[in-house]
């Protein structure tokens, strides 16, 4: 969780989220361009003194197809030039793209204009009314205030710098969008949030039976994941915090004002106390998005980077949900997980002066900054203060659920496009490493939403933690006989002294310049659908030194990978190290969970025998990190698959 500073009603330590968490980097492949250019006829030359958004391209493709998972040529193209995809018009071949900070737009379309596969870019150009009236996105003269006691005093010397009272008067939440707060629970019984916790209504409460079909048992109000329980409350009182920020209760004349105080809480605990497994996290991301969250709050993270929770993410922004998640409180530019990923809206704390808090992480991936120091609102029991990137999360997933409740049929890009595009720009011009694209501003990004009431996007049936009826593709993953089919290299071997389960582990002993390498080499199904991969890790370590590269801030480090047998990497899986979270931390085993669907077993279809690969390796210093893995499990759908006798891979 990423809060700084707590000045409650109650003395308690900093919580800093053990999950840990890996890199992955996705290199577009580099190709030559063809000799001959396209001949499809070129439109005017773009203005670019007209209106137009900053950064932003219309890109034509020569084949329309490609907008969907894009054509080799294409990514290349997309990849010389810098840009990322934001959205795209399948019907016309048309795509939105985003040129990186500080980029020349109109180089960059001269050079995507001269690329095979594609026919023109042009600038997103901005178009106003044909009226000599007052633009309809005006901020009303109105502003509603609401009788919460907290509000006058505590609240609005920052509520009011993002244009609080002016956004209520179009929105203060409904209750069909639902918030999922990923966190250490919640106090249920709380004056300022008890009227406003999900129900789930496909469950009857008590029966210890699964009425919904969704894999939890009398889930009536939520999940405890680490207790595996349908119990909620919170032992920590950060998770009652951020939900007060996102929705306590508005105009109740009780307590404080929450951003959004007419939507759903839905309490999701994914912590033991203060630390947590980030296997938890995964399936709850998962199981929010299962039982219907419109919007889920993560204040929480960790410098690793996971696939299994890209995967996660990605499947909750695909199904129509809103990830919102606090950029960290390091202070530098190490890249934080899950606010690092694509499709999460990262968040940034700032005052209520408009200036950066001190602690608030910054770097190329922050979105866009909230109000994160010294923010009141609910904690168990009653009212605190408290600091961090976490407290400027909810402010933005709030937000969020305001969109929604004015026209619940926007979809995740849509809803955070009118987020940034409205937010007031800080710093320096355009979006840059401390801000984002700007502190957000709730009445003017209010006021550029079209009502509707359009259908809502309705939640997917339940993804189950483990395909039905799979098999097994590594039979020797606990490692009670020894190394099994497991081929290994340099400093590791089979420890009796540490288990996950059983009574042995592989260990990879920490030193001078250690490193070692364990690989298990399998045939995957012709076609897989479905697979779910996880495995326990445990880093102890003595070496508190940090890596130079936000993306890779460890000293010593740790990682799991697909590669070919001849050592090409086909998917980066976990990356970690000693700066993440080690047992010191409190967090004795980590777990891993990869929960993949068809797409993700793309990298591997039609690579031969495919290897598991765990590395580890310490730099000079005398400072050790172990690092220890157990209990790896891979199971598939069950279509037809022979296995392939283990191959030496040379250290990567």
């Amino acid at each position: 969780m990423d809060d700084t500073h707590r000045g409650t009603h109650r003395a308690a330590r900093l919580a800093v989220f053990g999950v840990a968490l890996l890199l992955v980097v996705v290199i577009g492949a580099r190709y030559s361009r063809g000799q001959a250019l396209d001949a499809t006829p070129r439109p005017p030359a773009a203005d670019w003194t007209a209106p137009h958004v900053a950064g932003q391209l219309l890109v034509k493709l020569a084949d329309a197809s490609a907008t969907g998972a894009g054509s080799v040529a294409v990514e290349a193209a997309f990849a010389r030039a810098g840009v990322r995809t934001l959205n795209a018009v399948p019907q016309l071949g048309l795509v939105l793209v985003e040129t990186q900070p500080g980029a020349d737009l109109a180089q960059t379309a001269d050079t995507l204009g001269v690329s095979v596969g594609i026919e023109w870019a042009e600038p997103n150009y901005t178009f106003t009314l044909d009226s000599a009236d007052s633009p309809s996105n005006a901020l009303p003269d109105a502003e509603f205030v609401p009788n919460d006691p907290y509000y006058a005093s505590y609240q609005s010397p920052y509520l009011d710098q993002i244009q609080m009272p002016q956004a209520w008067v179009y929105a203060t939440g409904r209750p069909e969008v639902i918030i999922a707060i990923l966190d250490t629970g919640l106090d249920m019984n709380h004056p300022d949030l008890r009227d406003g916790v999900w129900a789930n209504p496909g469950e009857i409460p008590g029966n210890g039976m699964d009425d919904d079909g969704n894999g939890f048992v009398d889930d009536v109000h939520g999940w405890n994941f680490p207790d595996d329980s349908n119990q909620i409350y919170d032992d920590y009182g950060h998770g009652t915090h951020v939900a007060g920020i996102a929705a306590a209760r508005i105009n109740n004349g009780v307590g404080v004002a929450g951003m959004a105080g007419g939507a759903t809480i839905m309490p999701v605990d994914v912590f033991h106390y203060n630390i947590g497994a980030y296997e938890d996290l995964i399936r709850a991301v998962i199981y929010a998005t299962d039982n219907g969250a419109r919007v889920i709050n993560m204040s929480l993270g960790a410098s690793s980077y996971s696939r299994g929770e890209q995967m996660a993410v990605d499947y909750a922004f695909s199904h129509g949900v809103v990830l919102v998640a606090a950029a960290g409180n390091s202070g530098n530019e190490t890249y934080h997980y899950p606010a690092a990923h694509a499709n999460v809206i990262a968040v940034a704390a700032i005052s209520a002066s408009d200036t950066l808090c001190s602690f608030s992480t910054r770097g190329d991936f922050v979105d866009v900054a909230a109000p994160g120091c010294a923010v009141w609102s609910t904690v168990p029991g009653g009212y605190g203060w408290m600091s961090g990137t976490s407290m400027a999360t909810p402010h933005v997933s709030g937000l969020a659920a305001l969109i929604l409740s004015l026209n619940p049929s926007l979809m995740p890009a849509e809803v955070r496009g009118l987020i940034e595009q409205n937010a007031d720009d800080l710093g320096a011009p355009g979006r840059d490493k401390l801000f984002g694209y700007g502190q957000i501003n709730a009445g003017k990004t209010l006021a550029m939403v079209t009502p509707g009431t359009g259908p809502t996007p309705q939640p997917p049936p339940p993804l189950p933690e483990w395909p039905v009826g799979c098999q097994e593709l590594i039979a020797d993953g606990d490692f009670e006989g020894s190394l099994g089919g497991w081929q290994a290299s340099g400093n590791v071997g089979v420890d009796a002294t540490q288990a996950y389960s059983g009574t042995q582990a592989i260990h990879f002993p920490g030193g001078s310049n250690a490193s070692g390498v364990v690989s298990r080499t399998f045939f995957l199904p012709a076609a897989p659908a479905d697979g779910t991969l996880w495995f326990a890790y445990r880093i102890e370590t003595s070496d508190p030194g940090s890596g130079v590269l936000p993306q890779f801030p460890y000293d010593d480090w740790f990682t799991a990978e697909f590669r070919t047998t001849d050592g090409r990497l086909l998917a980066s899986l976990l990356r970690t190290g000693n700066t993440a979270d080690t047992v010191s931390s409190g967090l004795p085993w980590d777990h891993y969970v990869y929960r993949m669907q068809a797409a993700d077993f793309e990298p591997l279809r039609g690579a031969g025998p495919v290897a598991l690969v765990f590395t580890a390796r310490n730099d000079a210093d005398a400072q050790p990190t172990d690092f220890w893995i157990d209990t790896v499990r891979f199971c598939v759908d069950p279509s037809p698959y022979r296995l392939y006798l283990p191959m030496w891979l040379q250290e990567p």
